[in-house]
């Protein structure tokens, strides 16, 4: 999957348990560049702000299904 190019309404067609995985996988992915970034020179430093505001978004809409289940 993209998280570069997520939308709101496409994480709203998914499940919880498919949010809670793309999150992990975010989170991951995030780690991941960020130790490049400390490592080696610049490079990819712009997918980090990207990255971040996909998994905003993941958070929200799990949240909002959370509450709703509630």
């Amino acid at each position: 999957m993209d998280y570069f190019k997520l939308t709101a309404d496409e994480l709203r067609s998914k499940d919880l348990g498919e949010l809670q995985a793309a999150s992990y996988e975010v989170r991951k992915s995030l780690a991941q560049i960020r130790m490049d970034i400390y490592t080696a020179p610049a490079v990819n430093t712009g997918k980090v702000k990207k990255l971040k505001k996909s998994l905003a978004r993941i958070l929200t809409v799990a949240q909002e299904k959370a509450k709703a289940q509630a």
